[in-house]
């Protein structure tokens, strides 16, 4: 018995490794050399901030009503039957001035350019949030006639 436990005495003391090694707080990447980075010194300037980013997303959102009413504007036309269904994708570039630069129509499963005309020209009067730099994103609007 008493050899059993100096057995696991013995196993612990081995799993606990030996010297205890000194902390650094010096980064490893400053050891290299004079070309690494510290991520500190990384500057955000020119990056779009992650708020910004979901703010965009939430004025896309906000404006979906706007956006469906474009769907009634289609069906009135006769461009699409009253049973209309489906899903526009946009690629929108907004820009740095609180506009944005660019919305084109990526994916539709709806084949009406009044509706097409409609949803680009709604997302055209969403006024955006200052950025640094231009932002591109993708978003879809779901359309269904009642």
């Amino acid at each position: 018995m008493k050899a059993m436990r100096l057995v696991m005495v013995m196993a612990v003391l081995a799993a606990c490794g030996g010297k205890k090694q000194e902390d650094s707080t010096t980064p490893i990447v400053s050891q290299v050399g004079q070309d690494s980075t510290d991520p500190e010194d990384i500057s955000d300037e020119g990056m779009v901030p992650p708020e910004k980013m979901e703010e965009i997303q939430r004025l896309l959102e906000r404006r979906r009503p706007a956006v469906s009413r474009c769907l009634s504007a289609a069906v009135d036309a006769k461009e699409l039957p009253k049973s209309a269904r489906g899903k526009i994708t946009l690629a929108i570039i907004v820009g740095t001035g609180g506009r944005a630069d660019s919305v084109k129509v990526i994916n539709s499963t709806l084949e009406s350019e009044i509706l097409t005309k409609c949803v680009v020209e709604k997302v055209h009067e969403i006024p955006w949030p200052e950025i640094p730099k231009s932002y591109e994103t993708t978003y879809s609007y779901g359309f269904e006639a009642m």
